[in-house]
């Protein structure tokens, strides 16, 4: 675990992806979810790189313009039914702490939760009072995370402590009433 990175814990998540279909409607390029038949503009649901489904393969790809995608080997143009795959998007006060998280830090607790059958990109709630204290001083409060990874839920509360020592102490409680904590101290 030592020589993985935080990025790599990343992509190595379980429903990081959402997959889906696009359809070029009256010149504008629409994204089905395959999941939940939730359509929305192509531009709004994704960042600059995708992945396009080609035969049975994903294939990385960064998206040129409204309909030019590049591959490694060239490029390609957008048809009505191409399967992409894009990396879901994290709440923002909940992408900022997993980003203030220490690396050894956030790497056991993704490990945890994933332990408990949740994945990082399960979050559907995050209060992130980090957001609103300064980053310069004693600081100390809580946070609170909401994970559904559609067979259970699991709520973590995330006390803190920055300044002098940095403590980071995570209590898990799952739906089925499984609990547990995990406590970093630097």
């Amino acid at each position: 675990m030592k020589h993985y990175s935080k990025q790599q814990a990343m992509n190595n998540q379980p429903r990081s992806f959402v997959i889906g279909t696009v359809e070029c409607i009256d010149s504008q390029w629409i994204f089905f979810e395959d999941e939940s038949d939730e359509a929305s503009m192509l531009h709004e649901v994704m960042d600059d790189t995708l992945e396009l489904l080609i035969d049975t393969r994903w294939e990385k790809a960064i998206m040129v313009d409204d309909r030019q995608i590049k591959l490694h080997d060239g490029t390609y143009l957008l048809r009505n039914g191409d399967k992409l795959r894009l990396t879901k998007k994290l709440p923002y006060a909940y992408e900022q702490l997993l980003q203030s998280l220490p690396k050894e830090t956030f790497l056991s607790f993704t490990q945890h939760l994933n332990s408990l059958k949740f994945s990082l990109y399960d979050c559907i709630y995050c209060h992130n009072t980090l957001c609103f204290l300064p980053t310069d001083g004693n600081t100390k409060g809580a946070n609170f995370i909401i994970y559904d990874n559609e067979e259970n839920i699991c709520a973590v509360q995330h006390l803190f402590e920055r300044g002098t020592h940095h403590l980071d102490r995570f209590e898990y409680t799952v739906n089925d009433g499984e609990r547990s904590m995990n406590i970093f101290l630097d």
